[in-house]
């Protein structure tokens, strides 16, 4: 599927690449962007042939964040316009929801400037690859406005405290050796191998275990909200689950059979 804003491809090796098509406008989203963007996060989610979903843009960048020129300067300010950016972003936000709640594997291949919702989207992926020419920035403060959980919630987790402070407070840029340094992405690469490498790396997660993956990443998500112990009670149940799997005795016999594990996801 594709749309005017948004590829959408699923690949023979379980990996669907989804990629921002706006490149004329650095991949800044409008509504309907964030509309397609939905579409195929739910295909990603309801097709059993995909194991991990890569996030990329096209061109030379990764997302601007808004499309300022088509939101708000093609209409007239006015409290009717303000009513439509609060639908707006509510809808950009649950956009990122879907994402966020993706039980597969997510990897975000940035090749360019991430800024704004740009930067929530990559943060909402659990993998971030980075090319050289990538910069990060979390703009929203920069417009007056506090945008969305990705910085206040999601970056500290991934930079500290202070760090998350200082990214959010002032909406600075980042650039890929800085994000790295600080653990905001887990690698920079060449430009020319940004796709090869981040494409290595879903093809390695879609070959994997895919309930295991989906108990990893509920119980890493619920460790954002539960003390250590009761996390502890909760991933043992899941782990319970795990243990009468297909796909556990699988691992248990490849390894054993000294061969490379074929899992089915039962």
């Amino acid at each position: 599927m594709s749309g005017n804003d948004i590829l959408y491809e699923v690949g023979d090796d379980g990996v669907a690449t989804l990629t921002i098509n706006r490149p004329e406008r650095m991949n800044a989203l409008r509504p309907q962007t964030t509309r397609e963007m939905r579409e195929a996060i739910a295909a990603a989610r309801e097709d059993d042939a995909v194991r991990c979903l890569l996030v990329t843009g096209a061109g030379r960048g990764f997302c601007a964040g808004d499309d300022f020129q088509e939101i708000f300067l093609a209409e007239n300010r006015g409290d009717h316009q303000v009513d439509r950016q609060i639908r707006r972003i509510k809808s950009g936000e649950e956009s990122l929801d879907d994402l966020f709640a993706l039980e597969k594997p997510t990897i975000a291949a940035v090749n360019g400037a991430a800024v704004g919702y740009g930067m929530d989207i990559a943060l909402y992926c659990d993998i971030r690859f980075a090319s050289e020419n990538a910069k990060f920035g979390w703009y929203f403060v920069r417009r007056g406005v506090l945008g969305t959980v990705g910085g206040t919630f999601i970056l500290r987790q991934l930079v500290g405290l202070s760090k998350a402070f200082e990214l959010t407070l002032t909406g600075d840029l980042v650039d890929a050796a800085e994000a790295e340094r600080i653990g905001l992405v887990s690698k920079v690469v060449p430009s020319e191998r940004l796709l090869e490498e981040a494409r290595a790396m879903a093809r390695k997660l879609a070959s994997g275990p895919p309930l295991a993956q989906r108990a990893v990443k509920r119980a890493m998500h619920k460790g954002f909200q539960m003390d250590w112990r009761t996390l502890g009670e909760y991933q043992q149940a899941l782990g319970d689950v795990l243990w009468k799997t297909e796909d556990h005795m699988e691992g248990v016999n490849s390894f054993t059979e000294k061969r490379e594990p074929m899992f089915k996801g039962r």
